[in-house]
């Protein structure tokens, strides 16, 4: 069962999130670091466990500074992983682990939510949406209002270049340092385990192992199914991690919305506030649903990794890797 937190439920502060990773670390070995700071200065700890032989997993949450019940869904997978020992997938690999990639927006969502004011801030503190700051693999962008915005005041600003922010810089040097093969980056909402493309509807070379480690996560799940879908077919986007990490580094890469959208007319106060349409009341039931999903993918994948069958292919990367110049 989950290990419950105490502000709102599940839903704590930053303090008590940061110490929730730094006693999971002294428990299990871990090796925390500081890996950039945040646009108001904020660290950003990234957190190494299991295996440094094995391959790379790269883990990652709250790169939507709302999206809470993705963060806590990561904290207890990588607690259940680290649990199961030998069996798990800690045994097998080194886990990567940037739990917290928008911090100020975390706090601020949070500070809102206990004086109980409306808390939404999706995008860094300059604004901007960090998972659609990565260098985009098309100089088009689709009409989506989702896809990503050269507006300031969208909710899903591009920034004025690709990694002009310092969280999307250093998941960027984070992932260019330990190549991982496998990436997976806790999101909310919609019950949905995606994968690349998302900047088109063509098919991804890989396809059919991104499907069948899905098949692998979906038969896990206890409860709550969920599907599995190329991004772009749910909506496209431009810029975003999981394809610049596919495209540049040949990483299997997954984004875990966890949960459904959580709307009910019985508390009209939770109705108004966009965190709650994000961020489930029960968060303890989502979070036990998608863990063994979590796990079964990670083992999945490295046995696909011991055969071959996850060798990534090659890809005609974007001319702009590391894009910190303005475009």
């Amino acid at each position: 069962m989950a290990c419950s937190l105490h502000l709102l439920g599940r839903y704590a502060d930053l303090p008590q999130i940061d110490d929730s990773w730094a006693r999971l670390a002294n428990a299990y070995g871990g090796r925390e670091m500081t890996v950039g700071t945040s646009a108001n200065g904020r660290p950003l700890r990234r957190y190494d466990f299991g295996d440094p032989r094995g391959p790379t997993i790269l883990l990652t949450s709250l790169m939507h500074g709302v999206e809470l019940i993705g963060g806590l869904a990561l904290l207890d997978a990588v607690r259940a992983i680290l649990a199961s020992g030998r069996g798990g997938a800690a045994a097998r690999a080194r886990l990567v682990v940037v739990p917290v990639v928008n911090p100020d927006a975390v706090a601020e969502n949070l500070e809102r939510l206990g004086s109980d004011r409306v808390a939404a801030q999706r995008c860094n503190a300059r604004g901007v949406d960090l998972n659609r700051n990565f260098a985009p693999l098309s100089a088009s962008r689709p009409l989506h209002p989702f896809a990503g915005s050269r507006l300031r005041w969208s909710p899903h600003y591009t920034g004025p270049h690709a990694f002009s922010e310092p969280e999307s810089r250093a998941l960027r040097d984070v992932a260019l340092e330990t190549r991982p093969a496998l990436a997976l980056g806790f999101h909310s909402c919609g019950n949905l385990l995606v994968y690349p493309w998302a900047h088109t509807a063509a098919p991804n070379p890989r396809a059919p192992l991104y499907r069948a480690l899905g098949d692998a996560f979906c038969r896990a799940l206890p409860r709550e199914p969920y599907a599995v879908r190329q991004a772009a077919d749910w909506y496209p986007t431009v810029g975003d991690m999981d394809d610049w990490l596919d495209a540049n580094l040949g990483a299997l890469a997954f984004t875990v919305e966890v949960s459904r959208p959580s709307r009910s007319y019985r508390d009209l106060r939770r109705l108004l506030n966009p965190f709650w349409w994000l961020n489930p009341r029960e968060a303890d039931a989502a979070i036990d649903n998608v863990v063994p999903g979590v796990h079964a993918l990670l083992c999945a994948a490295l046995d696909a990794l011991e055969v071959g069958a996850a060798a990534p292919l090659p890809h005609a990367a974007p001319a702009e890797l590391f894009a910190d110049a303005a475009e």
